[in-house]
């Protein structure tokens, strides 16, 4: 679940968080495993992180599920062998560290962007830092939600109370390559918190982390997201509109199309009966009333978040 704090108490957290981090280029025949989980980097004993440990699994093309059943020597022989194959193909990684742990490893065409360089850019565009925002942060995954309450509109009159939705904009990022950086719009439902981000069709919004793009073009994308979350309103108030004839089984064919799990859909079903009924709406607001639930970590939440966006871009007039 998103905090709710100001955007000074945000960038406070992420500079606590962000201040044993560095970056090394480091040779590749540097590199030696004591186990999946340990290993030595230019001679210096460093605890590998669960982000790190998936990176150099897929670098080296060993199945992870595998890896991590296997004991630890086995590991070890496993990934110092591959290791060893790879520094005849490469000479250095792009390694980030938190003071002794590896955090991650990439080839030097990555480009790192890290969460303070967002946060920094937040408050060169203007943003109040004494702003109310929403966000999200551990180790894998940070998400900023700006929210404008002065742009609040109703999607559904006849509740017979006021359902308000809040739009905004949401920035997310991973410093450790679990996603692109992201600028999207998002919506908050006031009634039950929910929140909900959508990918933009008129402007560019994700950035890999292989070039500058997104901080060079953060003004532009921040008002193309603005000016689409518009055609997006409607659709919210359409989506009061359209019939789902068996939501439940519509819910379990979403959960598949967008690979999640067994416990995340089981999460998506629960949310879904805490408010049903007939309609798109009631699906979308399932998937993103499940992201707040406290089992599930950023991306998790994020990626509930983001499938109730993409549903919503299903609803036409």
């Amino acid at each position: 679940m998103a905090n709710i704090v100001r955007l000074e108490d945000v960038i406070n957290e992420v500079h606590q968080q962000s201040i044993n981090h560095y970056d090394e280029i480091i040779p590749v025949q540097e590199m030696e495993f004591d186990s999946l989980t340990q290993m030595w980097v230019s001679g210096k004993q460093v605890e590998v992180a669960p982000s790190a440990q998936r990176l150099l699994a897929n670098r080296l093309k060993v199945p992870f599920s595998y890896l991590s059943r296997c004991p630890a020597d086995l590991q070890a022989k496993n990934l110092n062998y591959w290791i060893e194959q790879e520094s005849q193909q490469r000479e250095t990684f792009f390694c980030r560290f938190d003071a002794n742990r590896l955090r991650a490893v990439f080839t030097e065409r990555y480009r790192p962007l890290d969460n303070m360089e967002i946060l920094s850019q937040l408050l060169q565009q203007g943003f109040d830092s004494l702003m109310p925002v929403q966000y999200s942060l551990d180790d894998s995954m940070f998400v900023v939600k700006i929210p404008e309450y002065a742009r609040a509109f109703s999607v559904h009159p006849g509740y017979g109370y006021l359902d308000e939705v809040v739009p905004g904009v949401s920035f997310a990022n991973s410093e450790v390559g679990f996603l692109a950086f992201s600028i999207e719009a998002f919506f908050y439902r006031l009634v039950c918190t929910n929140g909900l981000i959508a990918k933009t069709s008129s402007t560019l919004s994700r950035f890999k982390h292989i070039s500058n793009r997104g901080i060079e073009n953060f003004p532009e994308t921040i008002a193309g997201v603005i000016e689409d979350s518009l055609q997006k309103q409607e659709q919210f108030k359409l989506s009061h509109q359209t019939p789902a004839e068996d939501p439940v089984r519509s819910i379990e064919s979403f959960a598949t199309r967008f690979g999640l799990t067994q416990a995340e859909t089981k999460v998506v079903r629960h949310a879904y009966y805490l408010e049903q009924g007939g309609t798109m709406f009631h699906i979308i607001n399932a998937f993103t009333r499940a992201a707040q639930d406290a089992s599930l970590d950023t991306l998790q939440a994020y990626r509930l978040e983001s499938a109730g966006g993409q549903i919503l871009s299903l609803v036409k007039p």
